[in-house]
């Protein structure tokens, strides 16, 4: 299987969303990212509900269900949770194209998600580590004009 396309497409991607996400405060960034994670996992029953099998349903349930509690816990307490949401994501998506575990997601899809939610996770960990800092004084400097 070539994965270059689909992996250029996650990078692609998760490039434009942090350039939108810069122009942003970083609240306002942080928000994005963690209602993107908590709507993510949202997807996780559905697309276990059309498999049709119990044991699918329950693993894409907790799984779900453990993401969106990280996007909480990124909202409340630590972007550094939703960095990990991402990173947990992404490898869960890897375990579906890999070793086949959970709802069927095709090929691609997957690698895209991948790709995508560990440039995100980087960024976001950088970004919970102060390395945005330049950003919010923007953000308070047009505030002040």
């Amino acid at each position: 299987m070539n994965f270059a396309i689909p992996f250029a497409g996650g990078v692609v991607a998760a490039l434009v969303n942090i350039a939108i996400a810069a122009r942003l405060p970083r609240k306002r960034a942080a928000e994005f990212f963690n209602l993107f994670m908590a709507a993510t996992s949202a997807f996780y029953f559905g697309s276990a509900l059309a498999v049709g099998n119990s044991r699918t349903l329950l693993i894409e349930t907790v799984v779900g269900a453990a993401l969106f509690a990280l996007a909480l816990a990124g909202q409340w307490w630590s972007l550094k949770f939703t960095a990990i949401a991402f990173l947990a994501h992404g490898a869960w998506d890897l375990g579906h194209v890999l070793l086949g575990l959970g709802a069927n997601a095709g090929t691609d899809f997957p690698v895209i998600c991948v790709t995508y939610d560990w440039v995100i996770a980087g960024y976001l960990w950088w970004m919970a580590s102060g390395g945005d800092k330049g950003n919010e004084k923007a953000a308070t400097d047009k505030r002040a004009a």
